[in-house]
């Protein structure tokens, strides 16, 4: 079970305000929760906030993840946020590995060259078959006008 600290929204439509929760990461935005952590309101000029240190501290070590939003809150409060864990070097090879077979095949095929000319020349064909069609339609309805 994937926990995260998120904002539950409440209040009124266009008049939001926010719950702190700790919630399962497959519940909805609004839904059920595990613990409630505090509040924020963004309307009043300066923004208010409550925070439950203890218990984020609690929930950040047992292995709790926080929303982007909550992040900023949590530092703005004086929580100290667990550092990320690094990558390991074997990882990033292979990432640049990808990034470097990905920009050598720009260069289309020989095969893809050959079908993107007959989808033009297809292309090219149907517009002059398309303007002799509408060409010959207006011949005879010009005739009809003069007589």
């Amino acid at each position: 079970m994937a926990v995260v600290i998120r904002l539950k929204r409440v209040g009124a439509k266009k008049d939001a305000a926010f719950r702190i929760v700790v919630a399962d990461s497959r519940r909805a935005r609004d839904g059920r929760f595990i613990e409630q952590l505090g509040h924020y309101d963004p309307q009043p000029r300066v923004a208010q906030y409550k925070v439950d240190v203890e218990r984020v501290q609690h929930w950040l070590s047992v292995g709790a993840q926080a929303s982007d939003q909550v992040r900023s809150l949590l530092k703005k409060a004086g929580v100290a946020m667990p550092s990320a864990p690094k990558k390991a070097k074997k990882a990033e090879a292979t990432a640049k590995a990808k990034k470097t077979k990905g920009s050598a095949k720009k260069t289309a095929s020989a095969r893809e060259k050959a079908r993107r000319l007959r989808k033009r020349e297809n292309r090219v064909e149907r517009r002059t078959v398309a303007k002799k069609k509408s060409a010959g339609a207006a011949k005879p309805a010009e005739a009809v006008a003069a007589s």
